[in-house]
């Protein structure tokens, strides 16, 4: 009887569990605010201490960046197309000019590379936003000045000459604008286990153009391993069935041995 009792507690022996906890928030070093095109370097720290037993899963990153308001460049061409003088009437000739302006505004595009070591781990630009707008078409007379009408030795007469001028203007913008975010997960083991050993990691962040930093987290996602003893008239987990199993074999070979030893 008490083999069959060692048997059966062999059959419930501790097992090992494990239970899902918060993710540790690493204490990062770059503070929110304006980054001027160049190099940064970001240290996050663990200062939490994990549970005595765990196993790490990943760590999940996430740097946030919005345009701060860009000075764009401005180019301007124009386009200008002139016809005849038309006959003189009343003392005056007139012809027509349309002139058509187009003014660019171009603005530069922002962006970010986030590296761990010679690892990168992600990178994100702003948008391109174009628009295009027309003016109405305004409509000015322009006096250009006398023109000889008769000449005999010298100018016996002259008239008026006038441009009615049709202008349109067209404003096109060539904005890089918005947010975006540079997130991802790490499981790459070597990159945790870097965590783990030196209680920190260095990340490098190469910005061009200038870029507001709205919200950078490091998320260390572990999993707590517990001890959990099964009691008695619980429904076994699968793991536990099997040790049952187990358990069940071993007591019918100590009933085959007592058995034969009888004989």
């Amino acid at each position: 009887m008490n083999r069959i009792a060692t048997a059966l507690l062999l059959a419930a022996a501790t097992l090992s569990t494990t239970a899902f906890a918060a993710p540790i928030a690493l204490d990062g070093s770059l503070s929110n605010g304006m980054l001027d095109q160049g190099h940064y370097k970001a240290v996050f720290t663990n200062n939490t201490a994990p549970p005595e037993k765990y196993t790490f899963n990943s760590l999940s990153y996430s740097f946030s960046f919005k345009d701060d308001g860009e000075v764009m460049k401005l180019v301007s061409t124009s386009d200008r197309k002139e016809g005849a003088y038309g006959s003189v009437k009343h003392g005056e000739s007139h012809r027509d000019v349309t002139v058509a302006t187009t003014n660019t505004y171009t603005g530069e595009q922002e962006s970010v590379a986030l590296w761990f070591g010679n690892f990168l781990l992600g990178s994100g630009s702003t948008q391109l936003v174009h628009s295009s707008e027309t003016s109405a078409p305004s409509f000015q007379e322009i006096y250009d000045g006398k023109k000889c009408t008769v000449w005999f030795i010298a100018c016996f007469a002259s008239h008026d000459q006038y441009s009615n001028t049709t202008t349109t203007t067209t404003t096109v913008k060539n904005a890089y604008t918005g947010e975006f975010t540079i997130s991802g997960t790490v499981t790459n083991q070597s990159i945790i286990d870097a965590l783990l050993n030196d209680g920190q990691m260095t990340f490098k962040l190469k910005v061009l153009g200038d870029l507001m930093l709205t919200n950078s987290q490091f998320l260390l996602d572990y999993t707590k391993v517990e001890d959990q003893v099964e009691q008695p008239g619980e429904v076994p987990e699968p793991s536990s069935v099997l040790l049952a199993g187990a358990g069940l074999a071993a007591i019918g070979f100590l009933r085959r041995r007592r058995s034969a030893a009888q004989a």
